[in-house]
């Protein structure tokens, strides 16, 4: 698994951020929906005990999930140092 793999896998339980938005009237709910959301990232560390590759210059990593959860995330390492995360595409 790649380090730009690893960043697209916290995409993994989004619609925490989808009930967050339409529960617009109570800010509270709201709140416990994005920190849900927040430490859902951890949820697969417990198995993980190595370190994720380091992406090659130029390595791409493409994860289209519109069919089931509605998005679709493009990410490049486009430096040495320097991660391109084009976001999150979401299908209306």
């Amino acid at each position: 698994m790649s380090f730009l793999q690893r960043l697209t896998e916290d995409f993994e339980y989004s619609d925490c951020l989808d009930r967050a938005a339409l529960v617009a009237t109570d800010p509270f709910e709201q709140m416990a929906y994005v920190a849900a959301f927040t430490v859902s990232s951890y949820a697969t560390t417990t198995t993980r005990t190595h370190k994720p590759f380091n992406p090659l210059l130029g390595e791409t990593y493409e994860c289209d999930r519109l069919g089931d959860m509605g998005w679709r995330s493009v990410a490049e390492q486009v430096g040495l140092t320097n991660f391109f995360f084009s976001g999150i595409f979401f299908s209306c």
